[in-house]
Parts: C-alpha cells; structure tokens; sequence
C-alpha cells in the first residue's frame, strides 16, 4: 500500500473510545502523591476532602479517582460527582463502582489491584447507559468483571480479563455493539463462538497451548489484530481469511509457522512481531522488507 504510514489501528481505536481528553479538561481527585501519575500528563488535581472550582465543573470532561487505601475502605465517592454534567470519562478502584450513577459518561477504566469483592455488581446498562467503553484493568484473576459491572450497557469497546469464567462468555454474547474487544487470560476457552459483533479490533493475551487460533476465521470484519502470549499453534493460514485485515501484532508467541501466508493477505499493510522465536529466518526477513510494508518490524522476531 504506497503512501501508507505509522499504520496504527488498534491505538486509534484506543484513543478515540478511551482519549486522551486533552489539556485542561482532565482533572484528578486525590492528594499529591496519589495523583502524581495524573499531574505528569497535565491533569489538574482536587484534593480529595476538597471540590473543583466553580468556573471549572462544566470543563471537566475526563476525571480520575486516586484516593489513599483509607479513603478507599470508605468507598464514598465525592458529592458532586453528579454535578459533572459534561463529565464523559472516569477513571476508578473497583470499590467505588457499586454506587456510581452518571447520564452523560461514555468511558470508564476500573482499576482492581486487592482481589476485593464489591457486596453487589453496578447494574451498568441503568446507573451509566451511554456508557459505550468500558476497561477492567486487574492485577488479580478474581474478582472478574461480572462480579463488579453486570449487566453491561451497549458497550462498543470492552478490555477483560476471561480466566475460566462462563458469566465473562455471557456478557460478551449479550454485546452485539462491539466493535473493540481485548480480552486477557483466555486459556483454551473459544472465545469466538460467544461473540455476536461484528468486531473491527480484537486482543487476545495469554491461552493456552489448545486454543482455538484457527476460530479468529470466523470474525472476516477484523481490521487489525494483536496476539499476546499465545501458547497455542499459529498457522498464519489463517490470516487469509480476514480480507479486511490492515494491522497485524504478535508478541511473545512462541509457535508461528507459515508466515509466507501473510504475504497473501490482501489489505495487510503493517506486520510486527515481537519475541516470537524468529520465525521468519534470514531469507524470509528479507521477503518481507521487499514486499513494501507501510509498517514492518520484524526485526526482533
């Protein structure tokens, strides 16, 4: 594809579901050692016990929560939350999700670094119903996301983590919006036959050596890919059947074989791999480089 550069799909999906909101439209919540990560990138920081400035409540677009683990064992969330009305994206501890309410947020990122179990899951589909991206971002296998957000509104990205669970496989067969999906600690469970959308973006991190590779045929509108972890077999054969494919990523996949396959993937126009075992070889890395890739790195197979 000449012409083509920096071809980065899955990031550009990332950040229009997710942001950035730019300048002085994010703010955080929280003291200055809890909030440093947020302040570095430019957020404007609230005291936790404190309240933003008038002037500044119709500004805030993107709001992330930092409190300390003794305010965390409270679990309140401040009082003029409701008062956001142009609030769009919250960044929060699990423990505070059970009480949230918000008419006007469309992306949530849920931190869960403790394992603990909020007494009831947020009914999302009412208390955030514009929601439309949702990230469950945890340390732990348990709890999973069915335990904290359930039912889920019509989410058009969705990043879980899956590990065994079957309440995971329901929520994804319930969500036919879908349109970015990562999905982490897969094991050996075919995820795709619980999938009803016609996905655009897919991750999958972490299976194991009996997954499925050979299902993502079955999901012809992806446009781009990440593979992470795989332990399973990855006969790039199979890449052939998404014609819809511009954006391939492999990472610490150790079990790659035909990768001349890729070769013959009509829109494919960026490939990397990475940790991979080097299974293009020499001869095969050279092919490569002269088929014009808009994006190549194969180096570091």
């Amino acid at each position: 594809m000449p012409g083509m550069t920096g071809v980065d799909l899955f990031g550009a999906s990332r950040a229009r579901y997710l942001g950035p909101i730019g300048g002085d439209q994010v703010f955080c919540v929280g003291n200055a050692a809890e909030c440093d990560h947020c302040t570095e990138d430019g957020a404007v920081r609230i005291p936790w016990k404190g309240a933003p400035r008038p002037e500044d409540v119709a500004r805030i677009r993107g709001l992330a929560l930092c409190p300390t683990e003794a305010q965390l064992r409270k679990a309140v969330l401040p009082a003029y939350l409701p008062d956001l009305v142009n609030l769009r994206s919250l960044k929060l501890p699990a423990p505070l999700v059970a009480h949230l309410t918000s008419p006007t947020l469309t992306s949530l990122v849920i931190g869960n670094h403790d394992g603990r179990v909020p007494s009831a899951p947020l009914a999302a589909d009412t208390a955030v119903p514009a929601l439309r991206a949702l990230m469950w971002v945890t340390s732990y296998t348990t709890p999973r996301l069915p335990q904290v957000v359930d039912p889920l509104p019509p989410l058009e990205f969705l990043r879980t983590n899956v590990s065994g669970d079957d309440a995971v496989l329901r929520q994804l067969g319930e969500l036919p919006s879908l349109r970015h999906l990562e999905l982490e600690d897969l094991k050996n469970a075919d995820v795709v036959g619980h999938l009803v959308a016609p996905l655009r973006v897919l991750e999958i991190a972490g299976t194991g050596r009996d997954f499925p590779v050979a299902r993502l045929a079955a999901i012809p509108t992806l446009e781009a890919l990440r593979l992470n972890g795989i332990r399973a077999e990855i006969d790039c054969t199979v890449f052939q059947a998404l014609p819809e494919l511009v954006q391939l990523t492999v990472l610490n996949s150790k079990r790659i074989v035909n990768v001349e396959a890729l070769l013959d993937c009509p829109k494919l126009a960026s490939v990397t791999v990475v940790n991979c075992g080097n299974p293009f070889k020499k001869a095969g890395g050279e092919l490569f480089r002269s088929k014009g890739f808009a994006g190549l790195d194969i180096d570091y197979s």
